[in-house]
C-alpha cells in the first residue's frame, strides 16, 4: 500500500501546453471547492488518505449529505466550510470531482445499473422523516438525461433505502406504511400501530405494481431487537431488497438482525438467515446486527454490511463475505473487512465485490469509502468532510456524454493575457481542451491546448480576440463538444 497524498476538488494537474502559443496551468487560490465555470456548483472537498497503484479502475458514486445530527447547522457555513451541498456525485480514483448535481431533497443510493441492456444511472430523492424516506428513484443515461421516474405505486412512496432493477425491466422498490398490530409480545399495546416493511416490484415503463410484499403479514413483531418506542413501532426496518440466484427475493431487516429469502410470486419466507429465528448455523465471526445491503453474488457467496450498531454491539463494523450452504443450512465466513480506524457506522453502509476480486465499502455515517484488494489489504481510502455522509458507496464502469455543453469562464489577467476556465459536468472522455477566440463568435480559430486537469481545468493564452470558446477533445484529438462563445 502507497501513500496517495491528499486529493481535493481544488487541485488540478499540469497539462502539456500545445505547441501552437504558449499555454499554462494555473493555480487556484484559496481552499474553497468553486468552479469559475460552474459557481453554481459546490460539492464537498474529498481527501483521498491512501491510494495505491493496484486499486480498481471505474468511478465511484457516492450521495453526500449532512450526518442528521448535523443537519440544524447553517447550509451556507458548511458549504464555506467544505462540507459542500448536499447530491449525487460521481469522482475519479484520485477523489478529482467528475459529475455532480446538487439535489433539493436529500439523496441515496447513486449507482450504475442496467435498464433494457444499456447503462444507466439511477437514485432516490426525497425527504426522510424518523429513518424513512418519501421521494422518488430517478434513471439517467449516459447524458444525464432523466429516461424513468419511480415513485412508487399502489399509494406508496419510494423510500430510500434501495432500488433494484431486474433484468425484466421491473424496479424492486423499497416503501412503508402504517398499520394495526399486537404489541403484546414486545411489551406493548394489544391495538398498537407499526411501520410496515413493503417491498413493490414497479413495471418501469408503465407504473404498474406487479407485486407487492409486506413484512408484517409474513414477519412478527417478536423477532425484533429493537426497542419499544412511542407512535408506530418500527419493528422491522426493511433496509434492502435484491434478486436472490433463483429470481427471489433477498431482503435485510435491520431492526430482526435478519436476512430472510421471500418467494418472489407468493411472498412467503423461504429462510431466514441471522436474528431470533434462523434456518441456519452461524459459525464463527458471521453473526451480524443492524446489517445493511445484504447481495448475492455469482459464486452464491452473499455480502452484508454488518453495521453492529445502534446501539453498539460490537466495537466496529465489518463488511462481511459469506459462504451460504442451504442444503446443509449453515453459514461460514469467508472474510471480513474492517477498517484501519476501528469504525462503528451508526448506520447506513455498503459492500460491493467488484470484477477483479476487490472489495469496495462505504462505512455509512462514518466519513469514508475503503477499497480492498483480494488479500485484504487497503488500496485506496478516501474520507468526506467532517459531519458529511454518504448512504452507500460503489465504484463501476461508467461513460459520461453530457447532452449539455461544456461551460466556460473568460476574464484578462493584469497582463493582457487571457485566462479561461473550462469545464464539462459528467464528461468523462475529455483528454484535453482547444481554445478558440476571434473576433467574431461565429469564426473562431484554435488559440492553444492544454490536458484536461481535474474537474475544471485553467488556462492561459495570449490573444486579443474578443471571443473566445472551448472544445473538449478526446484521447485521439476528436472534437466531442463545444462550448458557446463568450465576450473575453
Amino acid at each position: 500500500m502507497s501513500a496517495g497524498g491528499a486529493a481535493g476538488y481544488g487541485l488540478r494537474g499540469t497539462g502539456q501546453p500545445s505547441p501552437r502559443v504558449p499555454v499554462s496551468a494555473a493555480t487556484p487560490t484559496g481552499a474553497a471547492p468553486r468552479f469559475a465555470s460552474r459557481p453554481d456548483l459546490d460539492p464537498p472537498r474529498i481527501q483521498v488518505v491512501d491510494l495505491d497503484a493496484g486499486a480498481s479502475s471505474g468511478v465511484v458514486l457516492v450521495t453526500p449529505s449532512l450526518v442528521p445530527s448535523a443537519r440544524g447547522v447553517d447550509e451556507a457555513e458548511a458549504i464555506a466550510e467544505g462540507k459542500g451541498q448536499a447530491g449525487v456525485m460521481i469522482l475519479d480514483r484520485r477523489g478529482e470531482l467528475v459529475w455532480f448535481q446538487p439535489t433539493d431533497g436529500l439523496a441515496t443510493n447513486l449507482e450504475v445499473q442496467q435498464y433494457r441492456g444499456q447503462p444507466v444511472l439511477t437514485y432516490w430523492t426525497g425527504k426522510i422523516v424518523d429513518g424513512i424516506g418519501y421521494g422518488k428513484v430517478v434513471l439517467l443515461d449516459g447524458a444525464y438525461r432523466t429516461i424513468a421516474t419511480v415513485t412508487g405505486g399502489n399509494g406508496l412512496q419510494a423510500d430510500l433505502h434501495d432500488f433494484t432493477l431486474t433484468p425484466q425491466g421491473t424496479a424492486l422498490v423499497t416503501a412503508y406504511t402504517t398499520r394495526a398490530a399486537d404489541l403484546r409480545p414486545v411489551g406493548g399495546a394489544r391495538h398498537g400501530m407499526v411501520q410496515d416493511g413493503v417491498v413493490l416490484e414497479v413495471d418501469i415503463s408503465t407504473g404498474r405494481v406487479l407485486h407487492e410484499w409486506h413484512s408484517l403479514d409474513h414477519v412478527g413483531v417478536d423477532e425484533t431487537y429493537a426497542s419499544l418506542t412511542a407512535g408506530a413501532f418500527d419493528y422491522f426496518h426493511l433496509n434492502s431488497v435484491s434478486l436472490d440466484d433463483d429470481a427471489n427475493l433477498l431482503v435485510s431487516a435491520r431492526n430482526t438482525w435478519t436476512l430472510y429469502k421471500v418467494d418472489r410470486t407468493t411472498g412467503e419466507v423461504v429462510w431466514r438467515l441471522g436474528g431470533k429465528r434462523s434456518d441456519f448455523a452461524m459459525g464463527a465471526a458471521t453473526n451480524f446486527e443492524w446489517q445493511h445491503h445484504a447481495r448475492r453474488l455469482a459464486d452464491r457467496r452473499l455480502t452484508v454490511f454488518d453495521d453492529a450498531a445502534t446501539p453498539a454491539e460490537e466495537t466496529q463494523s465489518r463488511a462481511l463475505v459469506l459462504v451460504v450452504d442451504e442444503a446443509t443450512r449453515t453459514v461460514t465466513l469467508d472474510r471480513a473487512y474492517t477498517h484501519p480506524a476501528k469504525l462503528l457506522a451508526s448506520y447506513e453502509g455498503s459492500v460491493q465485490v467488484l470484477p477483479d476480486g476487490h472489495v469496495f465499502v462505504g462505512w455509512g455515517t462514518e466519513p469514508y469509502y475503503t477499497e480492498f484488494d483480494a488479500s485484504g489489504s487497503v488500496v485506496l481510502d478516501a474520507r468526506y468532510p467532517t459531519n458529511v455522509q454518504s448512504y452507500r458507496a460503489f465504484r463501476s464502469p461508467w461513460t459520461g456524454r453530457p447532452a449539455s455543453a461544456p461551460a466556460i469562464a473568460a476574464s484578462r489577467d493584469l497582463v493582457g493575457g487571457l485566462a479561461v476556465h473550462a469545464s464539462w459536468n459528467g464528461a468523462t472522455e475529455v483528454a484535453s481542451w482547444l481554445v478558440l477566440a476571434g473576433d467574431d463568435p461565429a469564426a473562431l480559430e484554435p488559440v492553444a491546448t492544454l490536458a484536461k486537469a481535474g474537474f475544471e481545468t485553467a488556462m492561459s493564452a495570449r490573444t486579443t480576440a474578443r471571443y473566445v470558446a472551448v472544445a473538449a477533445l478526446d484521447a485521439t484529438g476528436h472534437e466531442l463538444a463545444t462550448s458557446t462563445a463568450v465576450a473575453a
